[in-house]
């Protein structure tokens, strides 16, 4: 057995006790934030040392009248095909702007399907007006520090500025935290890296889905090769898609 089926089993037992529940809404993708669709944890499934028993979610549009669900979706699924599915069926709905996490205000109307009363009786001003409201960038949120996102948001951190895990351990950066936030927890670099694989394990199954799904719609996708050896002789090859 492989080190990421091993892991990905890892994932699934976890995932299948009984204690297990779906992360807090304000910590969902915006599209469950804004209601757009409700997540619904389904049943642990037995023998989770299988890898094809993965816990799965029920996704359920929320759009008045509509009732597609997504069923037997992975618990992190990609949100790519429900965006799609308003995309299609939806169209009323911008929800672009949604995606922007503009000010859900905006898009009262046209969800109660009264957009087109509320355009004609809009003066220009008003029109003008809404248009500057929705550049204004909004005002950040204050939110109880939550450690789960703390440590999503600094592994974040590491991967796109190409940072050495031990730059955690380092006394300036310490410095910093505490200077943040007094009650910082104590972050290891090993923990890190063990968030590191249990997300990239994540993102994988999502890119499987979702090449899945592009080879099932008869879509297309290109490739980027790049081959290299490092300095210590060992070779490289890098996929981009």
């Amino acid at each position: 057995m492989s080190s990421s089926q091993a892991a990905t089993i890892k994932l699934n037992i976890a995932q299948n006790r009984p204690t297990f529940e779906l992360e807090p809404i304000e910590e969902q993708s915006i599209i469950f934030k804004k209601e757009l669709f409700k997540k619904i944890l389904d049943p642990a499934k037995s023998n989770p040392e299988k890898l094809e028993n993965y816990r799965t979610v029920t996704i359920k549009c929320l759009y008045p009248n509509c009732r597609k669900t997504f069923i037997n979706q992975r618990v992190n699924n990609s949100t790519s095909n429900y965006i799609k599915h308003y995309k299609t069926q939806h169209k009323a709905f911008n929800i672009s702007r949604v995606l922007n996490d503009l000010d859900e205000g905006y898009f009262s109307d046209e969800i109660t399907g009264s957009s087109q009363a509320s355009i004609s009786t809009s003066t220009i001003t008003d029109i003008f007006a809404r248009q500057r409201a929705s550049k204004r960038p909004k005002s950040p949120e204050k939110e109880e520090f939550n450690t789960n996102k703390f440590k999503r948001l600094l592994l974040n951190f590491i991967i796109l500025n190409n940072l050495s895990f031990r730059s955690v351990t380092s006394k300036s950066f310490k410095e910093l935290l505490v200077y943040l936030y007094k009650e910082i927890p104590v972050i290891y670099y090993k923990s890190l890296k063990e968030d590191l694989v249990s997300t990239y394990l994540e993102k994988k199954a999502l890119i499987k889905e979702e090449l899945k799904d592009n080879i099932t719609s008869n879509s297309s996708f290109s490739l980027t090769l790049d081959a290299w050896i490092a300095i210590n002789q060992d070779a490289y090859l890098g996929i981009t898609m």
